[in-house]
């Protein structure tokens, strides 16, 4: 795969998630505040009671059919960002987070003329922080930077590693497999001379582990190609593949 159809999967994924989150959102906003017992038909408030699941369910298995390519097998593949290869989150792990959060979020919308003004202020609140927080997914999700500084990790929590603390290890510092995929790094601890291991969780992230892991061990061991990480040139030269964004 291209770092090109690798964009444009990720791109797609984040519009079409997006999308989807609104129309849930307004299916529910419509049933919470559109439907009375008085004046809407049965048949209505039973469509909207139900078409945000069908369409969240819909949405889930889409983005699995759609955007199988990207994970069965995960790419061998980086996006070229002009001063950094990116490896970004997985788009049907971002997507489907997206969706489910956004709807989970309209739970807590309440309408009830019965309900307390200051419950039901605080509830509907409560609710759009947590749809507006449905964006974090897509806009700070899990991902791997690789710059000429080191790596920017995203993943099972965040970190900065400079090239200079890896260490070149006799076996290189593949992906261990252990319930799902990791990224072994060799880490140089201060006072010690042992190395420390640093397990990246990969689940999340679209990138196939063996490739992530040999790209990483050969700027560890070529210290003068770091320089050119992010350009085209470079991304062509390490992979033999062209290396349009």
């Amino acid at each position: 795969m291209t770092p090109e159809r690798l964009g444009r999967y990720v791109r797609g994924s984040r519009i079409a998630a997006a999308a989807v989150a609104v129309v849930l959102v307004g299916l529910r906003v419509g049933y919470e505040f559109g439907v009375t017992e008085a004046h809407t038909p049965v048949w209505l408030a039973v469509t909207l009671l139900l078409a945000p699941i069908v369409l969240l369910s819909a949405a889930f298995i889409g983005f699995g059919i759609a955007l199988r390519p990207v994970m069965q097998p995960p790419p061998s593949a980086l996006r070229v960002r002009g001063d950094a290869f990116v490896v970004p989150g997985s788009p049907v792990w971002l997507g489907r987070a997206t969706m489910a959060w956004a709807l989970l979020g309209t739970l807590f919308l309440e309408s009830d003329p019965s309900t307390p003004l200051g419950l039901r202020v605080t509830l509907n609140a409560v609710a759009a922080l947590l749809i507006a927080l449905a964006a974090i997914p897509l806009l700070r999700g899990p991902r791997i930077v690789v710059s000429p500084d080191g790596l920017a990790i995203r993943a099972g929590g965040s970190r900065r590693v400079r090239w200079d603390d890896l260490v070149r290890v006799p076996q290189r510092p593949l992906p261990l497999t252990v319930r799902s995929p990791k990224l072994a790094l060799s880490i140089r601890r201060p006072g010690r001379m042992e190395p420390g291991w640093l397990l990246v969780p990969l689940e999340m992230l679209a990138v196939e582990p063996v490739f992530l892991g040999s790209v990483v061990e050969h700027y560890v061991e070529h210290p003068d190609r770091r320089a050119a990480i992010g350009t085209e040139a470079e991304y062509a030269r390490l992979t033999g593949t062209p290396g349009g964004s």
